[in-house]
């Protein structure tokens, strides 16, 4: 469907790229990155909207990188959707199709269905596109954007000014307009939940370049290095050095804690890693309760020093006792009832082995990281 290969492009002094990337029909592709990772940028020069470096973009098959922007035939849903003022909320879904001397039958067609399916009864007939609240001016723009029949959807942080009821509606829709009308999108943001939410596959972006990019328990589960780590929000990330690698492949793992983690083959003595596993993965068990063999290694004693709320969770930074360090765990709210912790209390914690992930450790300038096929 899109194919970007070597995709460079520059704005003052951030550059962005080289970045490869290919999008097949109907994939619904969203790339997650913090603000002024160079999100917006990227659509733009895939777009033909920005001067690109290098590189080259495909479409279909054919090369496209020359061409002007409007026979692409991309739609895109800007930030700050782009409706005009001076026409009524019709026209300004019209614009479009209209331009493009679609037939007309066709679509009044098409905008009947939009209507059903966007829920635009009571607004389509609005005369003034400004009295129009926020999730309603949303709609308006993706009706705008789907009428002209596209096979690639552009959408450039769409939500981002909306309350948390409006944004989960239209991101509802957008999985309906996905999956029923085919549409391919490339969906760009900053919202995590959105992305995991709304992204078959997801593309993590950090200072220009696309870090990772696989599917959601990929990129949730196992971060493949400390940047994407920290923007996924891991708390728990521990300094480490491999001291051993046991019978069966599994790595001892010194430094900051001792841990015993899953094997990689290309891991020896004395490399130096990060480790890291999510608040929501650690277990914690009460003191003196039985435990699985599954929990029997990275089994810690550990003291409850915090205790944060966080809406339908709490977070409980627990201080282990046989190590310098504090980590996190995330409780939902009825766990958190029945277990009765309280700030002081003792319990056991277990940083399940197959839960943790290692990537190489962030290198000081001047000194070579451990390359990510050598993990």
């Amino acid at each position: 469907m899109i194919r970007i290969e070597q995709l460079t492009a520059g704005q003052g002094a951030f550059q962005l790229g080289p970045i490869d990337l290919d999008l097949a029909e109907r994939a619904y592709l969203t790339i997650l990155g913090p603000s002024g990772s160079g999100k917006t940028l990227f659509l733009e020069a895939c777009m033909g909207l920005l001067p690109t470096g290098a590189g080259r973009v495909w479409l279909d098959g054919r090369d496209v990188t020359g061409i002007a922007p409007e026979q692409r035939h991309i739609s895109y849903l800007p930030q700050d959707l782009a409706l005009f003022p001076h026409l009524d909320v019709r026209g300004n879904i019209l614009f479009g199709a209209e331009r493009r001397r679609m037939d007309r039958h066709h679509v009044q067609s098409r905008l009947d269905d939009l209507t059903d399916l966007l829920a635009l009864q009571d607004i389509i007939d609005r005369r003034q596109v400004t009295t129009l609240s926020g999730g309603e001016k949303q709609r308006v723009a993706l009706a705008r954007a789907l009428l002209q029949e596209p096979r690639l959807l552009f959408l450039d942080e769409p939500f981002s000014a909306l309350d948390a009821t409006i944004k989960r509606q239209l991101q509802v829709k957008l999985r309906e307009i996905n999956q029923q009308l085919g549409v391919t999108i490339l969906h760009v943001t900053h919202d995590q939940e959105e992305a995991f939410m709304l992204g078959e596959r997801i593309a993590v972006m950090i200072d220009g370049r696309i870090r990772q990019i696989g599917e959601r328990d990929d990129i949730y589960y196992r971060p493949a290095t400390l940047d994407v780590a920290r923007f996924l929000r891991n708390q728990n990330i521990f300094d480490v050095t491999v001291e051993e690698v046991l019978d069966g492949g599994s790595l001892r793992l010194g430094g900051e804690i001792a841990l015993t983690a899953p094997g990689r083959p290309a891991l020896k003595t004395g490399q130096r890693l990060a480790a890291g596993i999510r608040s929501e993965e650690v277990v914690v068990i009460r003191p003196h309760k039985p435990i699985g063999p599954e929990l029997q290694e990275n089994l810690f004693d550990a003291v409850v020093e915090d205790i944060l709320a966080f809406g339908g969770t709490h977070t409980l930074s627990i201080r282990l006792q046989a190590h310098p360090v504090t980590i996190e765990a995330e409780l939902p709210n009825c766990a958190l009832r029945d277990l009765g912790y309280a700030i002081g209390d003792e319990l056991r914690v277990c940083l399940r082995k197959t839960s943790l992930w290692l990537v190489p450790e962030q290198a000081p300038a001047g000194r070579r990281e451990v390359s990510d096929d050598q993990l």
